[in-house]
């Protein structure tokens, strides 16, 4: 086992120095991972069959250890893949169809603050909890100070019109979102990275050509060519100015860095249709991961919500 102060002095720009730690151990140093989702909120749109859509990369380094989203069965009331280096196994999204609840957990860049509480943690209790986000921001505000920053976007969905909301312990502001497209990175909301905005326009596009159940297939094909999409946008001043050294290669929505062994290892696709048929499906790299020629894997869960119950078919 290497020492944790050694994690802690891997420097994000050694990726192209040649002085890149082993592949094994990469991973520690997890400060500067990105991510990037898009939502829509479609419920008062006539025309579309979809109440919510929400697409997710999650972006890390290809050998931290992960599970493959699943039913918890410690508690099953959560559906979520789990990140296995955390010893509490928490993670970057999770649903829980149960109490009608998405979390997602977005890392901002800056210094690691000593002794940080683990970030992962926040989703679980979140989706797990039967708290609104309002309440549960105020019940934990003590722990997640002690966290490194983050944004925390919540999607509650126990009404005929979502609810989608953000907080950042950066600035301690929890935020609505109204507006039917939203889309999120590794940056405040109110100042998205230049990849969320073309993004965010990509999605529009997509929701209103493929808005009815008949074209589901049609739908999920162009979500995931608009989650693999490599083209870079740039210039973005923000982002230059945060990753100096690696700003472009992080410029677009598929992030792929072989010889940082790091990159856009899942996709996370939720559908939740007007009728309240949900659908979860993650197709994410098999490990170990060869980024030249990846293998992916793919897992769907399906579930009927209703006000009283909810059923699940894998």
């Amino acid at each position: 086992m290497v020492n944790a102060a050694v994690y802690k002095s891997f420097k994000w720009s050694s990726i192209y120095t040649g002085t890149t730690p082993h592949p094994a151990h990469t991973y520690r140093y997890s400060n500067k991972k990105m991510c990037i989702l898009f939502i829509y909120n479609g419920s008062g749109d006539p025309q579309s069959d979809y109440s919510l859509i929400l697409i997710s990369n999650r972006d890390e380094y290809y050998d931290r250890p992960t599970q493959n989203m699943t039913i918890w069965s410690e508690d099953p009331v959560i559906v979520g893949g789990r990140d296995l280096e955390i010893h509490d196994g928490g993670t970057w999204l999770a649903v829980s169809p149960t109490y009608k609840k998405i979390g997602v957990l977005l890392n901002l860049p800056g210094a690691s603050k000593e002794n940080a509480k683990t970030r992962g943690k926040i989703v679980v209790d979140y989706v797990k909890s039967k708290e609104s986000v309002q309440e549960y921001i105020e019940n934990t505000k003590n722990y997640i100070k002690n966290c490194n920053e983050f944004v925390l976007v919540a999607i509650e969905f126990n009404n005929v019109t979502p609810s989608i909301f953000s907080y950042s312990n950066a600035n301690d502001q929890l935020l609505s979102h109204k507006t039917a497209y939203n889309g999120f990175g590794n940056n405040l909301p109110e100042t998205p990275l230049k990849k969320v905005e073309v993004g965010r326009s990509q999605l529009e596009h997509i929701c209103s050509k493929f808005n009815k159940e008949s074209m589901e297939k049609e739908l999920i094909e162009n979500l995931l060519q608009l989650l693999k999409s490599d083209q870079r946008h740039l210039p973005d001043q923000q982002l230059e100015a945060k990753r100096p050294n690696i700003y472009e290669e992080l410029s677009s929505i598929y992030v792929c860095i072989p010889k940082g062994r790091y990159g856009t290892r899942t996709h996370t696709i939720v559908l939740l249709k007007k009728t309240g048929h949900l659908s979860i499906t993650e197709i994410t790299q098999r490990m170990p991961i060869d980024p030249a020629s990846p293998t992916w894997d793919r897992s769907e869960f399906n579930f009927e919500i209703n006000v009283n119950s909810c059923k699940c078919t894998k």
